[in-house]
């Protein structure tokens, strides 16, 4: 009996938790709580009581998966009753939907004593909508509008591609993947990063790889299920070569997730197959980094795409895995090049070149590229410009 009676006791200085540690003269927690406004807000409050003054209140947070953590002091009037209250203002997109977030208190009052808050997991979610969720495998989709029927082919579009992937290349999804697949643009548009006004207004996001574990899709674009084997490639390839040194080149990074959606786009294969016929090739040099030239964002994909597919057919998939591995280590792309094929950039050029009916580069050989100012712009996303910026629909592609 005695034994059940000790057991209650225990039981009960759990269950009061800070009211417990009070009565003893320790520093009780009253209330922890959180309220979260997706693209706005996270408001974090404590309630905390002690015999004597509390004096200082820190809050600590920490993203899933990364290791640096960031703390705030936060403002409060001293007292032994202390309701403290610290609001993150969020940048639209600076958190991706279904991010976990590690979050914990250190309180001291003027008596010295000091307490961690045990650590409180949220999950950051688009709470904006009702989502449905399907699955297969290691992929979850969430959705909420619309027919299962369109969801279920959107997931089976990202199987296939992680199916590809492993087939052709040798990479296997290792990891959960999350699909989100927004309804409009509208919807899309605040988990998304923006720019600047100019460019925001002047661009559609097709899809979004964030987080490296995370898809973000405009369910309503013709090009959904292109678009979501595309970015599938980026979110596979990107982990199996992620490192802290080097990044993966980008001409590989986007020919792998050209390779991943099938049959190269009728646009891509034109702006291809014209510049072949002008040997106006943009160099693999050149491809390493986004064109500048929006005019030239069909021939850049085309052109990783057909390098890429020329790696796997001359080289076979072993040569392409094994390359992924020595730019894992953070070797970079040109030795990685000399190690596992045993010539660099230009070698590779010249031999693909050679494989399209076409001599050696040498100095007279004109560049598409070279014909405008050529800059470093990164592009994020899968984007089309709209008519206000070209006068025509341009399908962007990118991590």
């Amino acid at each position: 009996m005695r034994k059940h009676y000790l057991l209650i006791a225990i039981t009960l200085a759990l269950w009061l938790g800070g009211t417990w540690a009070s009565a003893q003269g320790a520093i009780a927690v009253v209330e922890n709580t959180y309220q979260s406004r997706f693209g706005q807000e996270i408001i974090f409050r404590l309630v905390v009581e002690s015999d004597v003054a509390i004096r200082r209140v820190a809050l600590f947070r920490q993203l899933d998966g990364e290791e640096g953590r960031v703390r705030a002091e936060v403002d409060f009037s001293p007292g032994r009753r202390v309701e403290a209250e610290y609001i993150w203002e969020l940048e639209s997109g600076e958190l991706r939907p279904g991010v976990g977030i590690s979050y914990w208190w250190l309180v001291e009052d003027a008596s010295g004593r000091s307490l961690e808050v045990p650590p409180t997991l949220l999950n950051y979610e688009d709470d904006r909508f009702t989502w449905q969720e399907l699955s297969q495998g290691p992929i979850r989709l969430y959705y909420y509008e619309g027919e299962r029927q369109g969801a279920q082919a959107i997931l089976d579009a990202a199987t296939e591609a992680a199916t590809r992937i492993e087939d052709h290349i040798g990479i296997k999804l290792e990891q959960p993947v999350s699909i989100y697949v927004y309804a409009s643009r509208a919807d899309m548009l605040p988990a998304l990063a923006q720019r600047d006004a100019t460019y925001d207004e002047q661009t559609v996001t097709l899809g979004l790889s964030t987080g490296g574990d995370t898809l973000l899709l405009l369910g309503s674009h013709d090009d959904v299920l292109q678009t979501t084997a595309h970015e599938m490639s980026h979110i596979i390839v990107g982990a199996s070569t992620e490192n802290p040194f080097t990044d993966l080149p980008r001409w590989l990074d986007e020919g792998l997730a050209m390779y991943a959606e099938g049959e190269l786009p009728s646009d891509n294969a034109k702006a291809l197959e014209r510049a072949i016929r002008r040997d106006e090739l943009i160099s693999v040099r050149s491809l390493s980094a986004y064109v500048g030239d929006a005019s030239l964002v069909d021939l850049y994909y085309g052109e990783a795409y057909s390098l890429v597919s020329f790696m796997l057919d001359a080289y076979g998939q072993e040569k392409t895995a094994e390359l992924l591995d020595v730019l894992e280590e953070g070797v970079l792309p040109e030795e990685a090049l000399n190690q596992v094929y045993g010539f660099g950039l230009d070698e590779l050029d010249n031999r693909w070149r050679a494989s399209l009916g076409l001599g050696p580069r040498t100095a007279d050989t004109v560049e598409a590229s070279s014909r405008e100012e050529r800059g470093g712009l990164t592009i994020c996303s899968v984007a089309v410009l709209l008519p206000l910026l070209l006068g025509a629909a341009t399908t962007r592609r990118g991590r």
